[in-house]
């Protein structure tokens, strides 16, 4: 095992969560008390199905000006690689 999953063997040296991995989540237990059909319901920042948080705007573009305070630099794939052909 050590061998095979050794992220997961260091991390059992720090010790085992209590509830052995199957914690439910608060806003699980929320969900089910207020009797929602869905968690997004009670989550306090939920996204919708495309995974955008509609109050915040984000995802959003970022600006240059942002990037290159970060000192970062948006490099993008060379065209048609990653594209599966449907032939």
């Amino acid at each position: 095992m050590r061998s095979k999953f050794p992220a997961l063997w260091n991390a059992f040296h720090f010790g085992a969560p209590p509830h052995g991995g199957i914690a439910p989540g608060f806003d699980r237990i929320v969900m089910l008390l207020a009797d929602e059909p869905n968690i997004r319901e009670v989550i306090a920042f939920p996204l919708n199905q495309r995974a955008q948080d509609l109050m915040m705007g984000a995802p959003s573009k970022v600006s240059p000006k942002q990037l290159e305070e970060l000192h970062l630099q948006i490099k993008y794939p060379p065209q048609g690689e990653g594209k599966e052909s449907t032939g």
